[in-house]
C-alpha cells in the first residue's frame, strides 16, 4: 500500500466519520439537534424513494399474489432491458428471485442489487454480500450496516482490516476505530 510520508493507514472519510460519531454522543445539546435535522434531512427523500419504489413494484403483482410476468421486446446483449416476475433474467430484473445487471427483488444476484438478500458489486439490503455491501448484515470489501465484516467496515458491529464503529464495537486486523493494532491489547 503506497502512503503519504506522516500518514496512517487506513481511509480518512471512515476516520472522520468515527471521529464525528464519537464526538456526537459526548456532545451539548445543541449539536446533537443539528445532527437530528441533517439526519432526518437525508432520511425522509430516502424513505419516500422506498415508499414510491413499492408502490410501483406493486403494481407488478396481480391479484392472486403472484408477480406479473413481464419480458421487454428490446434486447441488449440477447438479454432482454427489462424483466418482471418469479425468476427474471434481464438488464433491469424486478421479482422474486432476479438476475441482472439491475436486480430488484427478494433474493437478488447483480451489478447493482436491492432486495432483503442481496449479492452483487454493490449491494443494498437486509443480508448483503459484495464489493460494496450495505445492510443490516454486510459482507463485502466495503462494508457497511448494523454488523459489517469486510476489508473496510463501518457499522455497530464491525469487523475488518480496518473497522470503525463510531459508538459500536470494531474489531480490526490493522486499525479499529482509528487506533493501531499494537494499541488495541495493550
Amino acid at each position: 500500500m503506497l502512503l503519504r510520508r506522516g500518514s496512517a493507514p487506513g481511509t480518512s472519510w471512515m476516520k472522520r466519520l468515527d471521529e464525528g460519531l464519537n464526538r456526537l454522543f459526548d456532545s451539548p445539546a445543541e449539536d446533537k439537534k443539528r445532527w437530528h435535522r441533517r439526519w432526518w434531512g437525508w432520511y425522509l427523500p430516502f424513505f419516500l424513494l422506498l415508499v414510491f419504489s413499492t408502490v410501483f413494484s406493486r403494481a407488478l403483482i396481480d391479484s392472486e399474489g403472484k408477480v406479473i410476468e413481464y419480458e421487454s421486446p428490446i434486447k441488449i446483449s440477447g438479454l432482454p432491458l427489462v424483466a418482471s416476475g418469479e425468476f427474471p433474467r434481464a438488464v433491469v430484473a424486478l421479482g422474486s428471485y432476479p438476475v441482472g445487471v439491475i436486480a430488484i427483488g427478494g433474493v437478488s444476484v447483480g451489478v447493482i442489487a436491492l432486495g432483503g438478500l442481496a449479492a452483487g458489486g454493490i449491494a443494498l439490503g437486509g443480508v448483503s454480500a459484495g464489493v460494496f455491501a450495505v445492510g443490516g448484515l454486510a459482507l463485502g470489501w466495503w462494508a457497511s450496516g448494523g454488523g459489517a465484516v469486510g476489508y473496510y467496515a463501518f457499522g455497530g458491529l464491525a469487523v475488518g482490516g480496518y473497522a470503525y464503529a463510531g459508538g459500536g464495537v470494531a474489531y480490526g486486523y490493522h486499525e479499529a476505530s482509528g487506533r493501531q493494532k499494537e494499541a488495541l491489547f495493550g
